[in-house]
């Protein structure tokens, strides 16, 4: 007995420590399962999701005409449009500064601002009717070279005659590279995108224009307009290369069947309220544009300030643009009647403070109400257009909006030389008859909704 004790001690302790095992192998075991099961869900929905993401790819790629990669034409495009607004933008808004160092008055600047407003309205029409029935590719880099070629006529100008006729050639170059690039970047988008993608659009051409009044207004200081009008030459060329090597080798003219003008017609009648509203937005940018720098200027005001005044405007203009998504949950009636309300106000801050901090208060409001108004007026015009003629629709939009941006520089330039400052109070009832507008057109949208809708079931 006493030599079987250790034996039967050491035989329940050896089975004491494998039950111990067998649990812990249990409960390791245990846990296995659980991971896999765990794991295997994560695999189904991560599979789902996948599924989900090509489905989302195949849609997203299907609306460009054909071939190669939609977002990479997409961000050749922005590239494009920012490298030219940047060119454009270092120089356009201090034409009338140079024009008064050639001797301009406030009524001169006005004609000025309308010589290029003349061609721009007439252009776009014009445009948009080639746009559904050509190359849009080829046709937006036709308007970056002319683009660049009014602006190297600037550099042997000696008259206003001189700044007048170049302008007048500005205005082509103008109506050809608005149109084509709207055109280009709702070709990519479906209706329910076209306001994001639109602000998206709107931040690239914006950024140029926010950047160049900074270096425009040093380069004035340092090295005077001359260099100014060569290095954005320069710049607005530079905007080819993306065209040339990127965006047009891949580009494919759809090949849809194009409706006679007729059609277009009937769907501007139905919008008309919005397309008056339209021009006159344009009449207020136009004012703000042509006789704002001469404003500036006549009370003192360096180049350099008056570019710092315009890249404000331009980085609030950038800050609407990019939150244009969100202004839809107010809905588009509510969002335009408040922005309309604000440039009331800013207009006639312009008019009664005339001076710095006044000016860039009132660029700031300017700039924001400008980045709301673009993205909603344009997609709610658009979409009301079958695919095939969304040049005309672009067209017609910036057709109605340089009328406007031709009576205004006419209208500001004649007030101005009498008041300037009642010019920019006389410009304030444009933004009340928006207010109205609004009302009108978002009636009449939601009826031409309906008869498109009508047409789709028949």
């Amino acid at each position: 007995m006493l030599v079987h004790a250790p034996l039967h001690a050491f035989a329940n302790e050896h089975r004491r420590v494998s039950e111990l095992e067998f649990e812990q192998i249990r409960g390791d075991a245990l846990n296995l399962g659980v991971c896999c099961i765990v794991a295997d869900c994560l695999a189904a929905k991560l599979s789902k999701a996948l599924k989900i993401r090509r489905n989302l790819q195949k849609d997203m790629f299907k609306s460009w005409p054909a071939g190669g990669s939609r977002l990479k034409r997409t961000f050749h495009l922005y590239v494009s449009v920012f490298v030219a607004s940047l060119g454009l933008g270092t120089y356009v808004y201090f034409i009338p500064v140079f024009a008064q160092t050639l001797g301009a008055s406030f009524l001169d600047l006005g004609f000025i601002g309308s010589a290029n407003s003349i061609s721009y309205a007439i252009a776009p029409m014009l445009i948009g009717y080639f746009a559904d029935r050509l190359n849009r590719a080829w046709l937006f880099a036709l308007s970056i070279a002319i683009n660049a070629m009014a602006t190297i006529c600037l550099v042997p100008a000696k008259s206003v005659g001189d700044v007048v006729l170049i302008r007048l050639i500005g205005g082509v170059g103008y109506g050809l590279f608005w149109p084509t690039s709207e055109v280009l970047v709702t070709d990519l988008t479906s209706a329910n995108t076209r306001v994001r993608e639109m602000g998206v659009y709107g931040v690239a051409w914006a950024s140029g224009f926010l950047i160049g009044p900074t270096i425009g207004g040093a380069i004035i200081q340092n090295l005077g307009f001359t260099m100014l009008f060569f290095i954005s030459t320069a710049l607005v060329s530079l905007a080819l290369l993306p065209s040339f090597f990127w965006l047009i080798p891949q580009y494919r003219r759809s090949t849809s069947a194009v409706e006679g003008f007729s059609g277009n017609l009937s769907t501007i009648r139905r919008l008309l309220p919005w397309y008056v509203m339209t021009s006159c937005y344009g009449t207020i940018f136009g004012v703000t544009v042509a006789i704002l720098p001469g404003y500036a200027n006549s009370i003192n005001i360096v180049p350099a300030m008056i570019g710092s005044l315009f890249t404000a405007f331009g980085i609030s203009r950038i800050l609407s643009f990019s939150m244009s998504e969100r202004y839809l949950r107010f809905g588009e009636k509510k969002a335009l009647s408040i922005v309309s309300a604000v440039l009331v106000v800013s207009l006639g801050v312009l008019a009664g403070f005339p001076s710095y901090l006044g000016f860039l208060v009132s660029m700031i409001m300017i700039g924001g109400c400008f980045g709301v108004i673009f993205p909603i007026t344009i997609s709610l015009i658009s979409r009301h257009f079958p695919q095939e003629r969304l040049g005309a629709a672009v067209g017609s939009y910036e057709a109605m909006f340089a009328v406007g941006f031709t009576v205004g520089p006419l209208l500001g330039g004649a007030i101005a030389a009498v008041n300037v400052s009642l010019a920019f109070f006389t410009t304030s009832f444009f933004a009340i008859a928006m207010l109205i507008l609004v009302r009108i057109g978002h009636t009449h949208a939601g009826a031409a909704i309906k008869v498109a809708q009508n047409a789709e079931v028949e």
